[in-house]
């Protein structure tokens, strides 16, 4: 199998995504709930770079940045996952440069997580199929099957089961964090408690009809989070970022995932801007992005 390798390192960019559209359902047997969810590939990347070394099966990460460097990362299960597969065990030497905050509601773990896959993927000359670099994905986490699609893709069952939409064309993103993690079960366990916003009775498909138009008159008003509200009673702060955006005339304002990062879509790149300044008195980190149209993939020249 090594023979088949065509080259040793690779640098793939990992992006960010946001939810535009999340309803979550009823729990299920196995401990997940089942949702519906549009997501958005954004332009903010972490990058990951894999190299195959000489050492069967010995694995290592470095990161620089705000992210675990051990066995907790899902780089590391990744690579331990895709090695379960090949008769062969390849070492790897993995490095992470982490630009996504940490959860934050974007999906950066679970990207990173696909960017390995990917990676191992290419670099051994491709030896698995499509379907079943998904289904390893999906072992890892809801999300990561969607970052080896990316662009605009429609998600359901757990979030695992992906399939590409229509795609939405590159508008201005702003996306403000208050500089607070919120894990992801956290705010589950209080939207089970409590509940959360009834979904639109059309589901997702007006926003999915809307949003190859690219007119923000369209899309917002189907723009749906399940999981707000207990995101902002978890972190108030996270409520006043949603404040302030409608006060400055974001045209669509949301949540992403289970927060804390709030979105604000913009018209155009001076609206992204205006916006953009606004957000930075209010909130901890704000990045000024674009929706990207493609998953984990090689940097763009």
């Amino acid at each position: 199998m090594m023979e088949a390798m065509k080259r040793n390192k690779i640098t793939l960019e990992a992006p960010a995504k946001i939810n535009l559209y999340l309803e979550v359902g009823a729990l299920r047997p196995d401990g997940f709930h089942h949702v519906r969810t549009v997501m958005q590939a954004v332009d903010l990347c972490d990058l990951v770079e894999v190299e195959l070394s000489a050492e069967r099966s010995a694995l290592e990460l470095e990161v620089e940045g705000e992210a675990p460097a051990g066995e907790e990362n899902l780089c590391i299960r990744a690579a331990e996952t895709f090695n379960s597969v090949l008769r062969e065990p390849v070492g790897a030497r993995i490095k992470l440069v982490k630009r996504i905050p940490q959860a934050a509601g974007l999906g950066g773990g679970s990207s990173d997580a696909a960017a390995v896959l990917r990676a191992i993927d290419l670099l051994l000359g491709g030896v698995l199929r499509k379907e079943e670099l998904l289904r390893m994905a999906a072992s890892l986490g809801s999300d990561v099957p969607f970052f080896l699609l990316g662009g605009t893709v429609l998600g359901v069952g757990r979030g695992e089961r992906v399939s590409p939409l229509k795609q939405a064309p590159p508008l201005p993103v702003v996306l403000a964090n208050p500089g607070r993690e919120l894990p992801t079960a956290e705010v589950y366990r209080l939207f089970d408690q409590e509940g959360g916003h009834e979904p639109p009775p059309e589901g997702p498909e007006a926003l999915i009809q809307a949003l190859p138009g690219g007119d923000l008159g369209e899309i917002t008003p189907h723009l749906f989070n399940s999981l707000q509200p207990a995101a902002c009673r978890m972190v108030p702060e996270v409520e006043e970022l949603l404040a302030r955006a409608k006060e400055a005339g974001a045209e669509g304002v949301l949540v992403s995932g289970s927060g804390p990062t709030v979105f604000l879509l913009a018209g155009d790149e001076d609206g992204a801007a205006v916006l953009e300044k606004t957000m930075r008195d209010v909130a901890t980190q704000v990045i000024r992005s674009r929706f990207r149209g493609a998953g984990v993939s090689p940097p763009t020249t």
